[in-house]
């Protein structure tokens, strides 16, 4: 969050300052589905059908492809074909830009290189030794602060970093993106064939299957740094990148000590540290320089310089099986979200909410049986097709193999706590038959 909007509503606002509404798609996860939508609603409800959402995370160059379909349609992909002359920009949610106009003027710069065959890329003038970010080095001028790229770096030392600053020659690849159609979609076939090749088929099927077992690529490695012809557009916009926590703490509000402090939090002789608690008080003394953030589930710690090192714990988590990289205490679904409070290994408890007039699928499970209590708002509940309205402190009992349904009939958000018990509670436990989202269809297809 930063301001009264989402980085991604900030996003979104910006390129509709440019674009219309039906010319523009955002690619999320899954997971995130719900919230993106609801996020976006309140910037432009013509959006809404506009979230694309990945099965799994397959990283940027699948995901563009993702978008691609719906701006090139399948049996236009011949040579000549009109989609095919498309003009796309590709810009990431997590970017903070200042000035619109600036950007605009950038970006308009990008499409008239990118109009010509140019696949064009966004270059941010470095003002410290950044070795967080990725480098552009420019070669021969082309007019108006556009340069062909000499070469891609990946993120380098300090040292190396301190040189590209004092180069005047290198900038922080902004991983923004303009290019026409044609090239992109030519540049897959030529450099990622396994990709191409699931592409060519979207004919016979639909994009989405057989989207987990597609190769984990970013745009950068799979076409970006083999191509030719990549120029670069001097950005004449402030940029940051909110990516990781350095960033949270570089544009946050400081107290008297330089300190970022936000939640329950307890500082004593701390100086320029960023302090975060998003579950129980976390105290810290004497600290200097130093990133903590404390959440339900996990502490990260770490020195402000070290902050770049978190990638290396997220795939440590993930090498050892981590629950902690794949599923979050919150999780946000189209009729409201549940969090989960508590779980062992024959039981779970969530704290279940339920917007006004929202209901869930009619549902069943295998494998586990439901306790159910109001602590907030009327909930109506179906269970084996008979209904019944509970107040607050009532209860119900779901036997597992039961039919049942929760909705919320009233005008105020309907808190339940849900505690299950069995042998197997993972969510892929759950058979629905009828659900107003579409769920149904989607997983018999």
């Amino acid at each position: 969050m930063n301001g009264e909007l989402t980085l991604l509503q900030q996003t979104v606002t910006r390129v509709l300052g440019a674009y219309a509404p039906e010319n523009i798609w955002v690619v999320t996860n899954e997971e995130h589905v719900y919230e993106v939508r609801s996020q976006i609603r309140a910037i432009n409800p013509d959006l809404d059908a506009h979230v694309l959402a990945e099965p799994t995370a397959r990283n940027t160059l699948p995901a563009i492809l993702l978008a691609l379909d719906r701006i090139v349609p399948s049996g236009e992909v011949a040579g000549g074909a009109a989609a095919l002359e498309a003009l796309v920009g590709v810009f990431p949610s997590d970017h903070l830009i200042a000035d619109q106009e600036a950007w605009v003027r950038s970006v308009e710069q990008g499409m008239d290189l990118a109009a010509g065959g140019r696949f064009v890329t966004f270059g941010v003038t470095p003002d410290k030794p950044e070795t967080g970010y990725g480098y552009i080095e420019r070669g021969e001028a082309l007019g108006g602060g556009a340069f062909d790229v000499l070469r891609f770096i990946e993120k380098p030392r300090l040292e190396k970093a301190l040189e590209f600053v004092q180069s005047g020659r290198h900038y922080w690849n902004s991983g923004m993106f303009v290019f026409r159609a044609r090239e992109f979609l030519a540049a897959v076939e030529n450099f990622v064939p396994r990709l191409w090749d699931w592409w060519a088929d979207r004919t016979e099927r639909p994009m989405v299957e057989g989207y987990a077992v597609l190769q984990n690529i970013s745009v950068d490695y799979g076409i970006v740094e083999k191509i030719s012809g990549i120029a670069v557009v001097q950005a004449g916009f402030d940029w940051d990148d909110l990516g990781n926590w350095e960033a949270v703490y570089r544009l946050g509000k400081k107290d008297a000590r330089g300190n970022v402090i936000q939640g329950d939090v307890l500082a004593l002789d701390c100086r320029d540290c960023l302090l975060i608690s998003k579950g129980g008080k976390l105290a810290a003394v004497g600290m200097s320089s130093m990133i903590m953030v404390q959440t339900r589930d996990a502490t990260l710690a770490c020195p402000h310089e070290g902050v770049q090192r978190v990638k290396e714990i997220v795939a440590m988590l993930k090498a050892q099986g981590s629950q902690l990289v794949e599923n979050h205490l919150t999780v946000k679904r189209p009729w409201g979200s549940y969090s989960v409070l508590e779980e062992g290994q024959f039981y779970k408890i969530k704290r279940i909410e339920v917007l006004p007039g929202a209901r869930l699928s009619l549902q069943m499970h295998h494998h586990r049986s439901e306790h159910w209590v109001v602590i907030g708002g009327t909930a109506l509940v179906e269970i084996g097709g008979e209904e019944r309205l509970l107040v607050e402190n009532q209860a119900v009992d779901i036997a597992k193999a039961t039919t049942h349904r929760l909705a919320n009939p009233g005008k105020v958000p309907l808190e339940i706590i849900e505690i299950q018990s069995g042998p197997y509670l993972e969510e892929d436990d759950i058979v629905r038959f009828d659900d107003v989202y579409g769920r149904v269809k989607k997983e018999n297809s």
